[in-house]
């Protein structure tokens, strides 16, 4: 039984943390609530209380514990799998950036053991007007606190309850929980590693309403790109159309001229490309301005830009993943070889767009390994820790 701690500060979006605490209640775990002062005044202590099944801690010093220690901080602090504070204030960051413990809900955040931090188990999920998230000193106590270990989730870009637009929503409850799930693995430590994911499938527009395109949800990316980014990791997600939800920050792009032209820009920055992207081999020769008729339907096409072979001519180059439907693993050794891939992962035709995936993973020195049929969320996890182990051998080497 997953046992956590909801930190619930004072910003408006302090409501939504009621759909977390029943979001991780649905899934069996047990869950604590500290609530700072200004949340309290801004939701009930009683919602909580009714959702969490258990007293809710507010004051530092109470009249009655909520712990089942003596020392109620220390205790909350020590005993929870995980903590996340959704949502977050400049006002805690900066706090615990600053080693401040005023309150008893920064006095838990400094009491949490520097393994858990190390661990990937303490979350923020920050929220607040632009101006204050991207404010330097915001920022710079943000990349303070990721430098230690602690994991953000970036916050969206949308309408906020102060009447303006941009960056500053809280990112959605789906993906807190997602991400605070995937921590309870035993995963690689990518703190600050700057990953390039790509996902989900292009689409060659044939006419202005119909476009060339293949059946790829984008659900192995993104879970791809979760798992990174609960392993500390500095991901950047490029998406094509997809069929689930995608973090707030991803990069979306449409072609396959697009999505090359996006992946060569960022790929000097970059020291992992994972691309897991379904990209259309083909586009016509010529776009028609108008719907095609009947009588139009004999059209040319072109090959489009093979990414992973630009990749493999650019001045930089990352260590990088390249995926292939094939139910044989010949077309994938070849691609293997042609593409100079350090890593690929061989699927059967039939998992695209399907929730599961057995897949068959072959090295650069021609070793496989398979998978057996299993969620891609799981096939994930396993991924990235052969990536991670790739990545660290690749780094002792160059050292």
């Amino acid at each position: 039984m997953v046992e956590a701690l909801l930190g619930v500060t004072g910003s408006i979006a302090a409501y939504k943390s009621l759909e977390l605490l029943r979001l991780f209640r649905s899934n069996g775990w047990n869950v604590t609530v500290v609530l700072t002062r200004s949340a309290a005044k801004l939701i009930g202590v009683e919602s909580f209380r009714a959702l969490s099944g258990r007293d809710v801690a507010v004051e530092l010093f109470p009249s009655k514990r909520v712990g089942t220690g003596s020392v109620e901080h220390i205790d909350l602090a020590t005993r929870p799998d995980l903590t996340v504070i959704a949502p977050a204030t400049a006002n805690i960051i900066g706090k615990l950036a600053h080693g401040i413990a005023d309150d008893l809900l920064s006095t838990i955040l400094l009491a949490i053991p520097q393994e858990k931090v190390r661990a990937g188990r303490v979350f923020f999920a920050p929220a607040m007007n632009t101006n204050m998230w991207l404010h330097p000193v915001v920022q710079e106590n943000v990349q303070k606190l990721t430098h230690q270990g602690y994991r953000f989730i970036p916050p969206e870009t949308g309408a906020l309850a102060c009447g303006t637009t941009g960056a500053g929503r809280m990112a959605s409850t789906e993906l807190i929980f997602r991400l605070c799930s995937i921590s309870l693995n035993q995963l690689p430590d990518l703190k600050g590693v700057p990953v390039l994911v790509t996902t989900g499938r292009t689409e060659e527009p044939l006419d202005p309403v119909r476009v060339l395109t293949n059946r790829a949800s984008g659900l192995l990316g993104t879970e791809i790109a979760s798992v990174l980014m609960a392993a500390g990791a500095d991901v950047k997600l490029v998406a094509g159309e997809v069929t689930v939800p995608l973090p707030p920050d991803a990069i979306r792009v449409r072609t396959a001229a697009e999505m090359a032209a996006t992946v060569l820009k960022l790929l000097p920055g970059v020291k992992i490309l994972i691309m897991c992207a379904a990209v259309a081999d083909y586009q016509p020769v010529k776009t028609a301005r108008s719907k095609i008729h009947e009588a139009q339907l004999n059209i040319k096409f072109k090959r489009t830009k093979d990414i992973l072979q630009l990749v493999s001519t650019a001045p930089h180059r990352p260590l990088t993943i390249g995926f292939a439907q094939d139910d044989s693993l010949t077309r994938a050794r070849k691609k293997l070889q042609e593409k100079k891939l350090d890593l690929i992962v061989a699927n059967p035709v039939n998992t695209a767009g399907a929730p599961t995936i057995c897949p068959t993973v072959i090295f650069h020195s021609g070793r496989t390994r398979r998978f057996p049929e299993m969620s891609k969320s799981e096939f994930a996890v396993q991924l990235v820790k052969i990536i991670a182990d790739l990545y660290q051998h690749k780094n002792k080497g160059a050292g």
